[in-house]
C-alpha cells in the first residue's frame, strides 16, 4: 500500500490588553489518523504551564490539559507532529441499502467503544429542527442509496452554500447558516451531520487539516494552511465513510484527521479560561508539508 508522510505545525496565540493571572486549557490538538502512523509529536506551551497533563477522552481523542498560574501576557501553543498515512482505495460507491430501508442501530460501538447512537442524538451545534428537514427533503427520493444519499447532501451543501469566512462564529446556529446559505467549513459539516441525524443515521464532526496546494509557478506561503473540518458517516455492513462537503469530495490523502466528536465543540483544538482583565486577540498559523 502506497504512503504518504506530512509534517504539521499549528500554532494558536492569544495576546492579552490586560494581564492575565490564571488560565486552565484544554487542547484536542493531538492526532488520531486511523490511517496512518504518528512517527512524532510534541506540544510547545509558552509561558510554561504550572501543570499539565494527558488522558483520552470519551470519543478516543487525545487531550492535553494545562494550568498557567503565574501572569502573563499572552499565551502560545504550538503542536508539531510527523505521521505516514496510507493511500487507500476509494470508498464504495453505493451502501447497497436505500435511505428508507434504513433501520435505527441500537446497542453497536464503534471502534473506540463509542455507541453508535451517540451520533444520533441532536447536539449542542447539530439540532434536528424543521429548516434541517426542509433542507433535505428534495433529495429523498424513495429508494435512493443511503450512500448516494450523502454524496447528493454534500454536493447540495457545495453548490448551494457559499463559503464566507467571518459570516460565522463558533457560536452561530446552523439555522442561520440554513437561512443565509452561507458560512465555513464548520458550519457545512455541522448541517450535513444534522441531516442525516434527522434520520436516524450516525454522523460525526471530524476536525483536522487539509494540505493546500499554491497556484502553478508559485511558492507555498507560509501559515498559509488552514485547520478544517469535515464529517464522516456510518453505513451497515461499509462502516464509516468520510464527505467533505465544503469541497464537494470525499477525504483522500491531503485531508488529515485530528480527532471526532459529536460536534465542533467536541473537538476544539484549544478552549479555555482565564481570570484577568481586558481583551484578546488571536491569531493562527497552520503548515501542513508533504515530505
Amino acid at each position: 500500500m502506497e504512503e504518504i508522510r506530512y509534517r504539521v505545525r499549528h500554532l494558536t496565540s492569544y495576546r492579552y490588553s490586560g494581564r492575565v493571572d490564571l488560565c486552565h486549557s484544554l487542547a484536542h490538538l493531538t492526532p488520531r489518523e486511523e490511517a496512518a502512523s504518528l512517527l512524532s509529536h510534541r506540544l510547545e506551551i509558552q509561558p510554561r504551564p504550572d501543570f499539565q497533563s494527558e488522558q483520552i477522552d470519551y470519543f478516543g481523542n487525545h487531550t492535553h490539559y494545562f494550568s498557567i498560574q503565574s501572569s502573563h501576557a499572552q499565551l502560545a501553543v504550538t503542536t508539531i507532529f510527523t505521521i505516514e498515512k496510507n493511500i487507500e482505495p476509494p470508498s464504495p460507491a453505493l451502501a447497497g441499502l436505500a435511505w428508507d430501508q434504513f433501520q435505527p442501530i441500537k446497542g453497536f460501538v464503534d471502534e473506540s467503544g463509542v455507541l453508535l447512537e451517540d451520533y444520533v442524538l441532536p447536539s449542542h451545534s447539530c439540532p434536528v429542527i424543521e429548516e434541517v428537514k426542509s433542507f433535505l427533503q428534495p433529495s429523498l427520493v424513495p429508494g435512493k442509496d443511503l450512500l448516494a444519499l450523502a454524496d447528493e447532501v454534500m454536493g447540495r451543501i457545495f453548490t448551494e452554500f457559499t463559503y464566507k469566512p467571518g459570516a460565522t462564529d463558533t457560536d452561530t446556529p446552523i439555522k442561520e447558516a440554513l437561512s443565509k446559505k452561507e458560512g465555513v467549513c464548520q458550519d457545512f459539516a455541522h448541517v450535513m451531520i444534522a441531516c442525516f441525524r434527522s434520520l436516524g443515521v450516525p454522523t460525526r464532526y471530524v476536525s483536522g487539516y487539509l494540505e493546500t496546494l499554491p497556484p502553478p509557478g508559485k511558492p507555498k506561503l507560509q501559515g498559509a494552511d488552514a485547520s478544517h473540518a469535515w464529517v464522516e458517516v456510518y453505513f451497515p455492513v461499509i462502516g464509516w465513510i468520510p464527505f467533505d462537503p465544503t469541497n464537494n469530495q470525499r477525504p483522500g490523502e491531503r485531508h488529515i484527521k485530528l480527532c471526532h466528536g459529536r460536534d465542533y465543540f467536541d473537538v476544539q483544538p484549544l478552549r479555555g479560561i482565564f481570570l484577568g482583565s481586558g481583551s484578546q486577540i488571536l491569531s493562527v498559523e497552520v503548515d501542513v508539508e508533504r515530505l
